[in-house]
């Protein structure tokens, strides 16, 4: 199996939580691309191993859009993958939480409270009923109903039926 998707056991934990935050990552960039969305990764992440590329290199959007005020931007701008629809609006924001708080996470999305955008954390399903918690308390009751949990495995699924129906429709010409 490629190092990138699971690195060897004689890697530090710290390192194998990086392969696996920028593997998700990559793969939630992918989709986005299927989708015909433009695709962010922040730039601290451009630079990342994915399955012999850098992620930068897969995600379609060079720059991030200047789609508001600048103080809202410095704090979203570090989102782990945006999804830009064809105006250059944030569609759908994600967060790929392997072990970092999710109170951070859903703290960048209530910043975007005002526009028609989705959430998305995406993480191991030990972690759902810590996402349920956080997302109870009163401060992100105005994202309340946009923000849901996407495990690793359905991101997973998806990703891999997104690239069958898409490798179907171009062997029937559609």
């Amino acid at each position: 199996m490629p190092f990138d998707i699971l690195p060897p056991r004689d890697v530090p934990k710290q390192k194998q939580e990086e392969f696996n935050h920028t593997y998700f990552q990559g793969i939630i960039v992918e989709i986005g691309n299927l989708k015909k969305y433009e695709t962010f990764v922040p730039n601290q992440d451009k630079n990342n191993a994915y399955l012999g590329k850098k992620i930068g290199e897969i995600a379609t959007a060079a720059e991030f859009y200047r789609f508001t005020y600048e103080h809202i931007i410095q704090k979203i701008r570090s989102v782990d993958v945006i999804w830009f629809n064809v105006r250059k609006m944030p569609a759908m924001l994600f967060e790929v939480e392997h072990s970092a708080d999710i109170k951070n996470s859903l703290s960048k999305f209530v910043e975007l409270q005002d526009f028609y955008t989705d959430f998305r954390i995406v993480a191991a399903d030990v972690r759902k009923k810590e996402f349920e918690t956080k997302l109870s308390l009163e401060v992100f009751r105005p994202i309340h109903n946009r923000v849901k949990f996407i495990s690793y495995d359905d991101v997973s699924t998806l990703h891999a039926r997104m690239n069958e129906l898409t490798t179907l429709e171009s062997s029937l010409t559609l």
